[in-house]
């Protein structure tokens, strides 16, 4: 218990689950939350005879249950006191938390000694711990039965729908998938609570008369209850000085939890270039990201940057919720983007104009890969080509033949003799001269220009930090390395080489950075379950692969893992049709042990397939996004997208469907010989294990017939879960 400079009592504030759950429905009303911040620092000193709070008793609700005032457009907090302690029970608009907290009790369990939140089931009336009525449905029409439900017009499937909805996003997103008059009718209920759209005014002479002082002592036994140990998880502690931190903090913030032990890292003074690595969920963007918000604090101006098109959204968006101050000196931007902008600023804008490139690679590859091609008789395929041009001969900004024919082609598994290289450079001067005849630029030149102009001109920035930095070009890296060079505390790469999806590869010592003496590597995993971590291991046991040194590492990492959880659930199925119904039944399952609907995520290798698995989970009546369209703000839709989307972001549960040869296309291409092929699949591999490092907490993997080969048998073997009894 504390106490005020008066010398008088002061009570501590336990948060339940039921509290917790009504106040996520307000994590984007600012105006709210910060209304019931200074609610609760009041009802810390003074819950009883405070003017400000209005408190009494609630009719009809368990002895002892009171209410307080929030704010003037009718929101109410709902509460019990047990001892010196408060416990926060709910909050919400005036008639629909009085109508909850009247079916709202505290009990103590017998058996164990323990309290806990019972509620009524909606369907059966029965009385049932809180923690069960919320596994089994969302929370954003628990205050109404299925009876009163039904009273007001809903059909029983639209009841159904109802009971799974947790914030209103959750139902603004189904309006093309109710009845025009039901979902606006549940649009009323849940912003109003009356189906008319009307906010009741409350009746004031049937409300119980203020509460001068303490009432009568509470019953010692629940006081010995909640500080039961079992008791307190349920019951969670929070100090009134840290409630309006924990009130500002949507779900989306545990991704960016620091560890303590790695904070020396966000502060450490470099002395030049630096570099942290790591496996999967160690931390990494975590670090990069608190590591820009320490150096904006000291008025640096940071460029925060990544070869991945959505994650600068995404990332701005969590920093902009925990370094709200900071935000207007750190910039985040894709690196082309970037560099398209920042040619522009120094009067040298380029224009990208990838259908006139294409073109050009036609027109250049028609003429060089000819039927007495080398290249043509060694099967090397036009895409196959096109990578090794844009992302060796030109992403590593090489100058001449002999440097391409002593290059060391990091990340490409196809050996090119000496023969086969110069047909490559012949390639490449083609392209080149094509796309100068077209007065046309793709996205290597707006980088091989940037860096020309970086090179004679003053930085803007203090720092770069670059996340994801495996998937960078040697002449994306050379265009941010000339912003800062090697100034103190300037260049700070982060990435996982194991994490690579896409061809090419960089040199640091090629480019001319030194980070000796200024690497790390991360080695605690605090995203994945130990089940998940193991499942994506065994995809890479015996694979070496690249992360930018001298050699390359071994396929199985040196971990530490500290949570566990269910294994990876496995559904092997005979047709597609099978299997999408494998799926769909696991994404209901999902939702109704608990997990948000906006925290799980199916991921496909292709764009296809990405939009045939947005089309199901349309069909299922929940909303789906795109992951192009995600920004990184908490949303309610289950997220669909494919593997290189997935880059950088994290789920609670991941979906991974068709992990079949015909799914994943790992079979050979027409033409495509044994080499490509063997680099092509290990590209995919790596891409496969960073979507299964995506979960957090589950996975589900399926397939149609045999599963990929790319999946080791320690997955796919007697253990097998069939997704459906045959």
């Amino acid at each position: 218990m504390q106490s005020d400079i008066t010398g008088s009592a002061m009570y501590d504030h336990r948060y339940t689950p039921t509290f917790k759950d009504c106040v996520e429905r307000y994590q984007n009303r600012s105006e709210v939350l910060a209304a019931l911040s200074q609610t609760l620092t009041e009802l810390a000193m003074q819950p009883f005879g405070n003017p400000r709070l209005q408190t009494h008793a609630v009719k009809k609700a368990q002895q002892d249950t009171f209410t307080s005032y929030v704010t003037n457009q009718g929101h109410r907090l709902i509460w019990r006191r047990v001892g010196n302690v408060i416990v926060l029970l709910l909050f919400g608009e005036h008639d629909a938390v009085y109508r909850r907290a009247e079916r709202l009790r505290l009990e103590i369990d017998d058996t164990q000694n323990v309290l806990r939140v019972i509620d009524e089931d909606p369907e059966t009336g029965q009385q049932v711990p809180y923690t069960q009525r919320r596994a089994d449905e969302g929370r954003l029409f628990m205050a109404w039965n299925d009876a009163e439900l039904a009273a007001f017009g809903f059909a029983p499937q639209e009841i159904k729908v109802l009971r799974r909805l947790n914030v209103d996003t959750d139902l603004t997103s189904l309006d093309s998938h109710m009845r025009p008059d039901a979902w606006q009718m549940a649009m009323n209920l849940a912003m109003y609570g009356d189906t008319n759209g009307e906010t009741p005014s409350p009746v004031v002479d049937e409300e119980p008369a203020l509460v001068a002082g303490p009432p009568a002592p509470v019953d010692e036994r629940l006081v010995d209850a909640l500080s039961t140990p079992k008791t307190s998880p349920e019951f969670v502690p929070v100090p009134a000085d840290r409630l309006a931190d924990w009130l500002a903090k949507p779900i989306e913030d545990w991704m960016v939890y620091l560890d303590p032990a790695q904070q020396d890292l966000v502060e450490r003074t470099y002395s030049g270039p630096a570099r942290i690595r790591g496996a999967a969920g160690t931390g990494k963007t975590v670090v990069a990201l608190h590591r820009a918000r320490a150096l904006a604090r000291l008025g640096k101006r940071v460029l925060v940057t990544t070869y991945v098109r959505n994650l600068p959204e995404v990332y701005q968006q969590i920093f902009a919720r925990f370094a709200k101050p900071e935000r207007d000196l750190v910039e985040f931007a894709n690196v082309h983007r970037w560099a398209l902008q920042y040619l522009h600023r120094h009067g040298k804008p380029i224009r990208v104009d990838q259908q006139a490139a294409n073109n050009a690679w036609r027109a250049a590859h028609s003429r060089v890969v000819t039927a007495a091609s080398p290249l043509k008789r060694a099967g090397l395929s036009s895409a196959y080509l096109r990578e090794e041009v844009d992302w060796v001969i030109r992403g590593r900004a090489l100058l001449d033949l002999d440097s391409y024919l002593a290059l060391e082609r990091n990340g490409r598994g196809t050996p090119l003799s000496r023969e086969l290289r110069t047909d490559v450079w012949r390639l490449a001067d083609e392209y080149a001269s094509e796309l100068a005849n077209r007065g046309a630029a793709d996205f290597t030149d707006v980088l091989l220009k940037a860096h020309e102009v970086a090179r004679c001109n003053p930085s803007e920035y203090d720092a770069v930090i670059i996340d994801e930095a495996q998937d960078l070009t040697d002449a994306a890296l050379r265009l941010l390395y000339a912003l800062v060079g090697d100034r103190p505390n300037g260049l700070l790469l982060v990435g996982d080489g194991q994490q690579s999806i896409y061809p090419g590869g960089f040199n640091l010592s090629a480019v001319g950075v030194q980070v000796r003496g200024r690497s790390h590597v991360l080695t605690h995993n605090y995203r994945n379950t130990r089940q998940v971590y193991e499942a994506a291991q065994a995809l890479m046991a015996g694979h070496r692969f690249d992360d930018g040194g001298e050699r390359p590492e071994t396929g199985l990492r040196s971990v530490v893992l500290s949570r566990t959880g269910a294994p990876p659930v496995l559904s092997a199925n005979a047709s597609a049709e099978e299997h999408d119904l494998a799926l769909a039944e696991a994404v209901e399952s999902a939702i109704g042990e608990g997990t948000g609907i906006g925290d799980l995520a199916v991921l496909v290798p292709t764009h296809a397939l990405a939009q045939h698995y947005t089309d199901l989970i349309d069909s299922l009546g929940l909303p789906a996004q795109r992951l192009e369209d995600y920004e990184g703000t908490p949303t309610t839709l289950v997220k669909v997208g494919t593997y290189q989307r997935a880059k950088g972001l994290e789920f609670k549960r991941i979906f991974l469907p068709r992990l079949d040869a015909d799914g994943l296309r790992e079979r050979p291409g027409r033409g495509e010989d044994a080499e490509s092929h063997a680099e092509r699949t290990a590209l995919l591999r790596r891409q496969l294990f960073v979507a299964m490092t995506r979960a957090r907490d589950g996975l589900w993997l399926g397939w149609v017939g045999a599963p990929s080969s790319l999946l080791p048998p320690s997955l796919t073997g007697s253990s097998t879960k069939l997704s459906r009894e045959r």
